[in-house]
C-alpha cells in the first residue's frame, strides 16, 4: 500500500525535477566551448554580425522613445560589433579577414558627421567632423573602436584620427579629475570614461606607445573618489563642475566599466569585478543575474543605463557582468550568466548563423562583445 502511494508520487515529483533540471542544462549549452573560446562556438554569431554590418551599419533604427537614445544605440550597435569581431580575431587570427571588412564597415559609419551629430547638438555644436568636436567622453566610444581595429590591423587606415583623439583624451587625464570628463554637459559617468580610458589602453598595446602617466593618474582618482566604500561599486554619476556624486553605487556603471577598463588596468577591472560577484551576483536554478542596487541601496524599475530592473535585477549590468566573468575566468558566474541570456533573448540558427530574436542589432553586437571578451596585461 505504502509503495503504491509511492508511486503514484513518483510522476509529480520527476516533473518538479525535470523543471529544475532540464532548462538549466538546455540553457547551458555552449557555454563552457564559448568561456574557453572555442572557434565553432563563436562563429555563429560573429558571422551573423558581421553580416549585418556589412550590409547596415549605421541604418538601423532603434525606438526607445528618445532621439538621443535611439541615436546612441545605432552608435554602441556599431561599438560592440568592431569589439566583438576584433576580440574574436585576437583569439583566432585566422578569421582576420573575415571579418574586418565588418569591422571597417562600422567604423567608416561611425566617424561620419551623422553617427556623432547626437552628441555634437547636446554641446551646442553643428554636426561635422569628429577633430572639431572637442574630447567630450562620448567620443570614448568612437576611439576604443578605432583602438580595436588598431590592434587587430597594424596599417588601419583610421590611424590619423585614432592617433589625434588618443593624444587629446591622455592630455586630459593628466590635468583634469576623473569627473571634469563629461559626456554632455553638466553630465560626468565613469562608465562612459571608462570608454575613453580603455580606448588608450587598446592604442599602447597596438602601438606600443606609453601614456601609463595619464592613466595611473586617472585611476588614482578614480579609486579615491568614485568607488563606495561600503559596495565597492562605482558611483553611477557625478557633476562634472564640483565632483558631487548626483547618483548612487549601480551595477551597471560598474560591469560596464569593469569591461572598458580592463584594456587599461587589469587590477582596477578585477576589483570592480569582485565586488559585483560579491555583493550583486545570484543565482535562481541556475540562472544568474546581477542585482542594479547593492544591499542597503534602494533604487526603481530601470533606466536607460540599466535597461528593465525586474525583482532587482537589472539587464545592462548582467549582461556586462557576461564579459567581465569571462575576463578574470570565473567560469561558474560566466556560465549562469549564459543560460539567463539564452532563455530570454530567444536564440535562432539558421545558415551556420545564430540570432538572438529578443536583441535586435544592439543585443546582439552586445552579446558578441561580451561573450568573448577575454582577458588581457596591459
Amino acid at each position: 500500500m505504502r509503495l503504491r502511494r509511492l508511486l503514484r508520487l513518483l510522476p509529480p515529483l520527476v516533473f518538479v525535477a525535470s523543471l529544475a533540471v532540464l532548462p538549466r542544462l538546455v540553457c547551458g549549452l555552449g557555454a563552457h566551448d564559448r568561456f574557453v573560446g572555442d572557434v565553432d562556438a563563436q562563429r555563429p554569431l560573429a558571422d551573423a554580425i558581421a553580416s549585418w554590418a556589412t550590409t547596415t551599419a549605421g541604418q538601423t533604427h532603434h525606438s526607445t522613445g528618445s532621439d538621443l537614445y535611439d541615436a546612441e544605440w545605432r552608435l554602441v550597435s556599431c561599438q560592440m560589433t568592431v569589439l566583438g569581431l576584433g576580440q574574436v580575431i585576437e583569439e583566432h587570427p585566422e578569421l582576420r579577414d573575415a571579418y574586418l571588412p565588418a569591422m571597417e564597415a562600422c567604423l567608416d559609419w561611425m566617424i561620419t558627421p551623422e553617427a556623432t551629430a547626437f552628441g555634437a547638438r547636446r554641446w551646442g555644436q553643428e554636426p561635422g567632423p569628429i577633430e572639431g568636436q572637442g574630447t567630450h567622453a562620448y567620443l570614448g566610444y568612437i576611439n576604443v573602436a578605432l583602438s580595436m581595429h588598431r590592434k587587430v590591423a597594424q596599417d588601419s587606415r583610421f590611424a590619423a584620427l585614432n592617433d589625434r583623439l588618443t593624444e587629446a583624451f591622455a592630455e586630459r587625464l593628466r590635468r583634469e579629475p576623473f569627473f571634469a570628463l563629461a559626456t554632455y554637459p553638466g553630465e560626468s559617468f565613469p562608465a562612459d570614461q571608462a570608454t575613453v580610458v580603455g580606448s588608450i589602453g587598446l592604442y599602447d598595446a597596438a602601438t606600443g606607445a606609453d601614456h601609463r602617466d595619464a592613466l595611473d593618474r586617472y585611476e588614482a582618482s578614480l579609486v579615491a573618489h568614485a568607488i563606495d566604500p561600503d559596495s565597492g561599486l562605482l558611483y553611477q554619476a557625478f557633476d562634472p563642475a564640483s565632483g558631487r556624486a548626483v547618483d548612487v553605487p549601480r551595477a551597471s556603471g560598474t560591469a560596464f566599466s569593469a569591461y572598458f577598463l580592463s584594456f587599461a588596468s587589469m587590477p582596477l577591472s578585477r576589483r570592480l569585478y569582485d565586488a559585483l560577484a560579491a555583493r550583486c551576483h545570484g543565482t535562481t536554478l541556475g540562472f544568474g543575474g546581477i542585482d542594479e542596487y547593492p544591499p542597503g541601496v534602494a533604487g526603481g524599475f530601470g533606466d536607460v543605463d540599466s535597461g528593465p530592473v525586474l525583482f532587482g535585477v537589472g539587464t545592462s549590468a548582467t549582461g556586462f557582468a557576461l564579459a567581465a566573468a569571462r575576463i578574470h575566468g570565473d567560469e561558474a558566474v560566466y556560465t549562469s550568466i549564459t543560460r539567463t541570456a539564452t532563455l530570454f533573448g530567444v536564440p535562432r540558427d539558421r545558415g551556420g548563423q545564430r540570432r538572438y530574436l529578443m536583441g535586435g542589432a544592439i543585443g546582439n553586437g552586445l552579446l558578441l562583445a561580451m561573450t568573448t571578451a577575454h582577458g588581457r596585461t596591459p
